[in-house]
């Protein structure tokens, strides 16, 4: 990792910024400021200002979620590739223009491959710049002697699937925004609007609804290209806690409304406009303009995150194409209840199933609420609480809720949902049976010594309690019967290198260890007949083990 630049830069909100650029080298990444284990260590930015400048916030880049080989499916909170910090400054009244300021840039983080970790790295470097212009004596950009991976954008989906895959997966989440209760207005001036058509044919009213759901899809797309133009006001206002708790507030009256507290509909102005309204084409287009101002403040989580994404991008035609896309994913329904107005209009409107519907609706909104909130409660605890809330939610609709019992099939369904997550909610709360695993000595000189004496064979593992790579192996590699049984003819040794002291770089420099993990096999006379370095599986190590005499 290097980082590349440091300048002062004044954003959108006229705030003095220091932005510092990083690049993190193919293969690698480091963790993120929030890792997904409090045990990882984290990636912390310090900057010291002079005394003449307050240092208000320091803005950590996006996050990527990513599964190692190694990780069995668990997913680690990682940077990667090109990445930006930015720490808002506040002049206390005495900086002169162009002044030349000192800066103390610090950076503590760790750098791990598919296989590996190595040791955590602080990282110092003054600079001086140009209030509030670009750097000056900045000097050569700051190495980090710990390599990490290929450049991407984090969260852009666009970036890790492709643009065919990443647009189906926005279609595919504008279909589902019409799940939420606060789009349920759209259905009855939907059915209002297209029931007062009368004749033209089926051509006609395709085309009037087309101009209806384009209509919704134009004022999303302008939603876009403002976050594209924003240049971090979304992001921002997002890492804000009085933002997120606002968020989550509204997911929680949603939820509401799902259970019946009150009700989420159109105005009763707008009800009597639509079935008044003759459906031309013009009016079409502008009743789907208006239908997406009443939509767009209450499809929430998905919008937020594709505003991220965008905001994180500045395209203004990825941003405009994204949001027309999701419209159209949600406005494809409208399509089909416009062609069927007439007849929708006589169904029945209610029911038990439909009761049981809103109130699953509920549950989910307050799920999202947990996860907006998760950044403000210590220990990722919202978090950890989620399944467990999903199985005890899946339980009280399941066998509790009154409703749902109509028609019989669905009865069944109910059932089924409740059933399993009672299943769920049991192997949750059951303790796991302990594994046997493989016991190792602590690392000694003397126990190397006897080993040798006796001519047994020896296997050292080097790790540390921040190495990823060694947690896995704990859960895989050396809990293994096969392993396991193979080691028993071997003095196993464990050598923690968490913490640096000069024992430990002795160790270092006798067995020449890059990074962790790394297992040494030694045969009966004491000579090393192996070094493997990184994430061993279990197949690899009972075959090196049985190698060794």
């Amino acid at each position: 990792m290097r980082i590349t630049s440091a300048t002062l830069v004044e954003n959108t909100a006229h705030q003095t910024v220091l932005r510092v650029d990083a690049t993190i080298l193919p293969g690698w990444h480091i963790n993120s400021d929030r890792p997904s284990s409090p045990d990882y260590i984290a990636t912390t930015l310090s900057v010291k200002p002079p005394p003449s400048i307050s240092l208000r916030s320091i803005r950590y880049p996006p996050a990527e979620l990513i599964a190692p080989a190694f990780s069995m499916g668990e997913k680690l909170s990682v940077f990667t590739g090109a990445v930006t910090f930015e720490a808002a400054l506040a002049n206390r009244g005495q900086i002169k223009a162009a002044e030349q300021l000192p800066f103390d840039l610090s950076l503590d983080y760790q750098a791990c491959n598919d296989r590996q970790c190595l040791r955590p790295v602080t990282i110092t470097k003054n600079v001086t710049l140009q209030w509030p212009g670009r750097p000056a004596g900045a000097g050569p950009p700051l190495k980090v002697y710990a390599q990490a991976p290929t450049p991407s954008t984090g969260q852009n989906l666009f970036a890790r699937y492709g643009f065919l895959l990443g647009f189906l997966m926005v279609f595919l989440g504008g279909l589902a925004l019409n799940l939420t209760p606060c789009v349920y207005p759209l259905i009855g001036v939907t059915i209002a609007y297209f029931g007062n058509q009368g004749g033209g044919g089926t051509r006609r009213v395709l085309t009037l609804a087309a101009l209806y759901v384009v209509g919704i899809a134009l004022m999303f797309s302008a939603l876009g290209t403002m976050a594209a133009l924003s240049g971090g006001l979304f992001g921002a206002a997002l890492e804000n806690r009085y933002v997120l708790g606002a968020i989550a507030a509204l997911m929680l009256v949603l939820a509401a409304s799902s259970f019946g507290w009150f009700s989420l509909q159109a105005p009763a102005w707008m009800l009597q406009r639509a079935g008044a309204a003759r459906p031309g084409y013009m009016g079409s287009l502008l009743m789907g303009l208006g239908m997406g101002v009443v939509a767009a403040p209450c499809i929430g989580p998905f919008v937020l995150g594709l505003l991220l994404l965008i905001e994180h991008s500045r395209s203004v035609l990825l941003g405009f194409a994204a949001f027309f896309v999701l419209a159209m994913g949600m406005g494809l329904p409208y399509i089909v209840l416009a062609l069927a107005a007439g007849s929708i209009r006589s169904l029945p409107r209610s029911g038990e199933w439909l009761a049981w519907v809103e109130h699953l609706f509920g549950f989910v909104l307050i799920g999202l609420a947990l996860y907006f909130i998760d950044p403000l409660i210590p220990g990722r605890l919202a978090t950890r609480l989620l399944p467990y809330y999903s199985a005890a939610a899946g339980i009280y609709l399941g066998f509790i809720s009154p409703h749902g019992r109509r028609p019989r099939p669905f009865a069944l369904f109910k059932g089924a949902v409740g059933t399993l997550s009672a299943a769920v909610l049991i192997y949750l709360l059951t303790p796991a049976g302990k594994v046997p695993a493989l016991a190792f000595q602590p690392y000694d000189a003397a126990r190397l010594s006897a080993a040798a004496a006796e001519h047994k064979p020896v296997l050292i593992d080097f790790g540390a309690d921040w190495c990823i790579p060694c947690r896995e192996m704990e859960h895989t590699t050396f809990r293994n019967p096969a392993v396991i049984s193979e080691a028993r003819r071997f003095v196993a040794l464990r050598a923690d290198l968490t913490h640096l002291d000069r024992r430990n770089d002795d160790l270092v420099s006798e067995y020449r260890i890059q990074g962790v993990p790394t297992l040494v096999l030694l045969d009966s006379s004491g000579s090393v007949r192996k070094r493997m370095v990184g994430y061993v599986g279990p197949s690899e190590m009972l075959k090196s083990l049985k190698a060794v005499n």
